[in-house]
């Protein structure tokens, strides 16, 4: 198994600016990948988010790691989207993650 890019390790979490991506609590973090590494995931920004919790058991990360996660947090390996296409439903509305590291309402133009 490959380590994450620092590049991209950090670009997340600028991106998530010590809170949770997905319930904006501040906690210790851990980087989840929404297209699982078990399904082709990358260590892309688009495809890295900033979650609370332990491994795939607690917080938002274990929600992610459920049977019914929310929008975005877990993306099927048969989609032929790019990552950066598929909206995350984050604490601030559903945003599209850019590969520059952004988060972007849907609704707003980010390419």
């Amino acid at each position: 198994m490959t380590a994450i890019p620092k590049r991209f390790r950090v670009a997340v979490e600028e991106r998530a600016d010590g809170k949770c991506e997905g319930c904006g609590r501040i906690a210790p973090l851990e980087l989840h990948h929404r297209r699982f590494r078990s399904r082709g995931g990358k260590h892309t920004v688009s495809n890295l988010v900033a979650l609370c919790g332990w491994g795939n058991h607690t917080g938002c990360h274990g929600k992610a790691h459920s049977a019914d996660p929310p929008e975005g947090w877990a993306i099927s390996q048969y989609g032929k989207y790019d990552d950066e296409l598929v909206p995350f439903q984050a604490v601030e509305g559903l945003v599209w993650l850019t590969a520059d590291g952004r988060r972007v309402l849907v609704g707003d133009t980010p390419f």
